[in-house]
């Protein structure tokens, strides 16, 4: 079949040009093709031009996502986000008056906290900035009953970043609710915080193991499994009878590594988080009890030696309230399309224990005397707004 050309001359030029040659040697060169069509030419006897196919491009996760009112929010991540493991109860250093009065309020109610969360005497600001946000999230109509109530401290606490620092949300029907619950966090340009449901579910976190190697997993199941007060402890507090839980709950233990720093001249080592992810049906009270039993167990291995767990606070992030993780490993600052304060810099294991702000040869910091506080208490200078 002879080669189609697009004739693009226009008419004029067509009856000024000589006819065609028949002596292939005076035909001279073919005419240039074009992608050009002369529109004023009939299509007829003319093949059509196949469809274009449209251009495929993969298609990115986005990092942030636009809420209907207009704020821009980090995309939860696939499989969503870390879950904070809290060492300690939401109700820790909440004033006694506090205690009677909040469980007394009517309706469905949530805790809402922010990242780096601190007790604050005056809580104006922060308050004003979830007041801000809450309503862009659940609907402006749907929150105009919203009150957050902002906890007061019962005694003074030498700690970093102390308790009280969740605030309690009422005023919401328990759809509007749940739709703070199901985000868990918001992080924004505003501020950083996270959701929790009104009775605190319990963590999954045990504790973290030292001084062994590999096989940590099978070590651990095998050494609770073996301590009949620790699987009656179980048996005796579960709010339903089920024969079957501290069998369950020990073999959903799961073992995590990590890296840290010993001190400044011994290097990295490696600890180990053993994880409950099905732990029994205790309260939280009783949880902290059981898991109090496991750690004062020791995790002998014949060719690893004999790892132990430390008995009381393990690590303490201060910005998410974690015990599984220092500070310094905090996921939530390495999340996609995060808006909060970027990672702080690693520090030695010496964190490890009560989350004081000193690193290795370092005096503990002293209270000024700027830090009185309402009710007698002290508040200690530190990031916890955003």
């Amino acid at each position: 079949m002879a080669e189609q050309h697009i004739n693009t001359d226009s008419p004029e030029k067509k009856r000024n040009r000589p006819p065609p040659s028949d002596d292939p040697d005076e035909a001279g060169p073919p005419t240039k093709r074009t992608n050009v069509i002369n529109v004023d030419e009939p299509n007829e006897g003319r093949a059509a031009l196949p469809p274009r196919k449209p251009l495929k491009f993969n298609k990115m996760p986005s990092e942030t996502q636009t809420l209907a009112s207009g704020l821009v929010i980090t995309a939860t991540p696939k499989g969503g986000f870390p879950k904070p493991q809290l060492g300690d109860p939401i109700w820790r250093n909440v004033s006694t008056a506090q205690k009677l009065r909040w469980p007394q309020k009517k309706g469905p109610k949530a805790w809402v906290r922010v990242f780096r969360a601190t007790y604050e005497p005056n809580a104006q600001v922060t308050v004003e900035k979830l007041r801000d946000i809450i309503p862009k999230i659940v609907g402006e109509k749907y929150a105009q009953n919203l009150v957050l109530s902002t906890p007061t401290a019962e005694t003074e606490l030498h700690e970093r970043l102390p308790p009280p620092y969740h605030f309690l949300i009422s005023g919401l029907l328990e759809d509007h609710l749940k739709i703070l619950l199901d985000l868990e966090m918001c992080s924004c340009k505003e501020v950083t915080c996270f959701f929790v449901p009104y009775e605190m579910p319990l963590p999954t976190y045990i504790g973290t193991l030292e001084n062994s190697n590999l096989e940590i997993a099978e070590i651990a199941k095998r050494t609770i499994r073996a301590q009949s007060d620790v699987m009656s402890f179980v048996h005796n507090h579960i709010r339903v009878p089920d024969a079957e839980a501290a069998i369950a709950a020990i073999d959903s233990i799961r073992v995590t590594s990590l890296r840290v720093t010993a001190s400044s001249n011994l290097g990295k080592r490696t600890v180990w988080n053993v994880y409950c992810d099905s732990p029994p049906n205790f309260t939280l009270e009783h949880y902290y009890q059981w898991t109090k039993l496991i750690r004062n167990l020791p995790f002998a291995s014949d060719d690893n030696g004999t790892g132990v767990i430390r008995r009381e606070r393990q690590f303490i992030c201060v910005q998410c309230k974690s015990f599984d993780h220092p500070t310094w490993a905090c996921p939530f600052n390495r999340l996609p399309g995060w808006f909060g304060p970027p990672p702080p810099k690693e520090e030695t294991i010496t964190m490890m224990d009560d989350g004081s702000p000193q690193k290795t040869g370092r005096a503990p910091a002293t209270p000024s005397r700027y830090n009185k506080v309402r009710g007698g208490t002290k508040k200690f200078r530190g990031r916890g707004r955003n």
